[in-house]
């Protein structure tokens, strides 16, 4: 049990790494930006990067909603689609799709998703982040099973 609390953790950590690092100034590189004001949706689509420091972000297509508040875009939503990519540090997670809402504070990886620490694997259906509760969920859907490698010294 305290292994498992011990990985959660370590999860937890890496992803509000990742996250809270959207919040601040990013370099993103794709093969094409589209902006859509009147809708408040920028989207990235080709071969997407974004960087942050040692964070980096990678997708097929890279969708941000933000609204226009005191002259300034604050991003409400983000939307990574298509072979998403996170690595930080030691970390690294794979999924379909990644959705992180802000105001909540709330992150989904979905579409078969899969995190390491080192050989350590976490993997599920969904993988939902709670940052203000402090808390994540690895959940698997139908017949499907939450799996957990850890491997020890």
């Amino acid at each position: 049990m305290k292994l498992k609390k011990t990985i959660f953790l370590f999860f937890v950590f890496f992803i509000f790494s990742c996250v809270c690092s959207f919040g601040q100034k990013i370099k993103v590189l794709s093969d094409k930006m589209e902006v859509f004001e009147n809708q408040g949706l920028i989207v990235f689509t080709g071969h997407v990067k974004a960087v942050k420091g040692d964070l980096k972000v990678w997708a097929n297509k890279l969708y941000v909603y933000y609204k226009i508040e005191n002259g300034k875009r604050n991003v409400k939503k983000m939307v990574a689609l298509g072979n998403v990519v996170i690595k930080k540090d030691g970390w690294r997670s794979y999924s379909g799709k990644a959705t992180y809402f802000k105001p909540e504070e709330r992150l989904i990886l979905e579409e078969e998703p899969k995190v390491w620490h080192g050989k350590d694997l976490v993997e599920g259906d969904v993988v939902v982040v709670y940052f203000k509760e402090g808390r994540s969920e690895v959940l698997a859907r139908g017949e499907g099973r939450v799996k957990v490698n850890v491997y020890t010294e």
